[in-house]
């Protein structure tokens, strides 16, 4: 089974990075990538990944409805410079689909946190 994953960050290396190690590792592929916090809805709902990949501090997303964002049937891996626990403080409650990255990424943390998700799918299955 291949995930399918989107990326949203402004920072064009961060995307470029995501995507080569995306590319490095067996069982996801990338679907869809943008940088604009105004695509951010039409593309997980026209996408409809199984992974999102996201930077919390992407700007304009502070005028998003979290609602309308996270979906239940998806995991969220925020990737920022951000602390854990900042991510985890501004998150509503319900959404427990998550995942947690720091820039700058490593590929050692990436394998482990898609490991984790695709254990994670295959719980659900």
């Amino acid at each position: 089974m291949i995930l399918t994953c989107v990326i949203i960050d402004e920072e064009p290396l961060s995307i470029d990075l995501l995507e080569y190690y995306i590319g490095q590792t067996d069982g996801i592929g990338l679907i869809a990538k943008s940088s604009k916090a105004s695509e951010i809805i039409a593309m997980i709902k026209k996408a409809a990944p199984d992974i999102v990949f996201i930077d919390i501090s992407i700007a304009g997303i502070e005028k998003l409805v979290f609602d309308d964002i996270f979906q239940k049937d998806i995991v969220y891996v925020f990737v920022t410079k951000y602390p854990h626990d900042y991510i985890l403080d501004i998150l509503p409650r319900q959404l427990v689909n998550t995942g947690y990255l720091q820039k700058p990424v490593s590929f050692f943390l990436f394998k482990k946190e898609i490991g984790r998700i695709k254990d994670l799918h295959t719980s659900h299955s």
